[in-house]
């Protein structure tokens, strides 16, 4: 038994180590709660009261509320406790779409269905992207995972959605584009597709793709109306603006931009983007030479995954299980020193970003900035003899 263990976590000790601990520290946030709060007096499971409530909401027939700042946390204090601190809904009407079965069922057996819920759907994502069972089983346990169920976020659905589309679009090129397409309701993390789709020159997946966010759409117009949407630009984007310029806290420390880098830093909002501007299209200019290469998909889709969180102004550490996956491409790819310490940086950033950043220490740039270059050259060699070389160690080395 003991060999089939040390068989399993072979060559990726480190990071079964990081995993393990991300997962421990989810046990004395458990065990210190009271009833429906944790420790802080927030909900247990933290932001998963908005999805919660939404669901509320949705099954009282009253979905606009979720727009307003003030009704929609009124909804919280009435629906949860009227103790809970300030919470606020930041999707459009199409994020109501997954939440709405919450609204039958009681907080906390919601919760548990929803984070068991999540990583079950992560799981043939992860097995399609890396079949090899000691990969998948690791992106499905990645400290990524463990902060997203401890903050009852809806990071590996999104994750599930991104990494299950980038695995397909070779051999299921609709299917990978009805799943990212879905990801309409969390914009950001699907924000350099167009480019990825465009530079495959993967057509069916684009339509794909386009059809299933214009019936997302439409599905949320039909069941919440227009006003549902014309509140959502009228009170949700202003307020997410406000909190992008003004937020603090764990808002910020969450978060792995640059852009939040620069508030960090005591940049004025407008110069902070300034800086993000840059970056961003660094990021989809290498997603585009990357994917017009003629590299193997897999190395193709990590760069996506990679760029993504280094493009978008907005990302927080439980987005992160695609990045995840990514650095397991990386650390396949080679057994060189650095990028397989950029491997490890970016798995064990979801754990330690949120100390780093309150220390106004910008590890997340840096680190997810570094791994999208070596995965463009993974992409695009400088120099091909030696990269292919290289590739063949590590593949290798997996294989062992």
């Amino acid at each position: 038994m003991i060999e089939r263990v040390l068989a399993f976590v072979r060559g990726r000790l480190w990071l079964w180590e990081l995993s393990g601990l991300a997962w421990l520290l989810l046990l004395p946030y458990i065990m210190t709660a009271h009833g429906h709060l944790d420790w802080s007096g927030h909900a247990l499971g933290r932001d998963f009261v908005n999805y919660w409530t939404a669901g509320q909401l949705v099954r009282e027939g009253h979905a606009l509320v979720v727009f307003g700042m003030d009704s929609f946390l009124a909804a919280e204090h009435r629906l949860f406790d009227p103790a809970l601190p300030f919470h606020f809904w930041s999707y459009p009407p199409t994020g109501l779409l997954p939440v709405a079965p919450l609204g039958l069922l009681p907080y906390v057996p919601a919760l548990i269905l929803w984070s068991i819920g999540g990583l079950v759907l992560l799981t043939p994502a992860a097995r399609a992207f890396l079949p090899q069972p000691r990969d998948w089983v690791l992106v499905v346990l990645s400290p990524a995972a463990a902060i997203n169920v401890g903050l009852g976020q809806n990071g590996a659905i999104t994750a599930a959605l991104l990494i299950g589309g980038l695995a397909l679009w070779r051999t299921r090129p609709i299917i990978a584009g009805a799943l990212l397409g879905l990801l309409i309701f969390k914009p950001q993390i699907a924000i350099l597709l167009p480019i990825a789709v465009i530079a495959e020159r993967r057509w069916p997946t684009l339509i794909a793709a386009a059809g299933s966010a214009l019936a997302m759409c439409l599905l949320s117009l039909g069941l919440f109306g227009v006003q549902s949407w014309i509140a959502f630009f009228h009170f949700t984007v202003p307020l997410q603006e406000a909190m992008l310029s003004r937020g603090t806290g764990p808002f910020q420390w969450m978060m792995a931009s640059t852009f939040m880098t620069g508030r960090l830093w005591g940049l004025p909002d407008v110069v902070a983007m300034t800086v993000q501007a840059p970056v961003t299209l660094w990021a989809a200019w290498l997603t585009w030479l990357g994917c017009r290469s003629d590299a193997p998909w897999e190395r193709k889709a990590a760069l996506v995954m990679t760029a993504t969180f280094v493009a978008s102004p907005q990302g927080f550490n439980y987005d992160l299980i695609p990045a995840a996956a990514a650095a397991l491409v990386l650390w396949r790819a080679y057994e060189g020193a650095i990028p397989r310490s950029a491997a490890l940086a970016v798995w064990a950033l979801p754990v330690f970003l949120i100390a780093a950043e309150a220390a106004h220490i910008a590890i997340a740039p840096l680190v997810l900035g570094g791994a999208t270059w070596l995965l463009y050259r993974l992409c695009v060699p400088a120099n091909p003899t030696l990269a292919a070389s290289a590739s063949t160690v590590g593949e290798a080395a997996s294989n062992t």
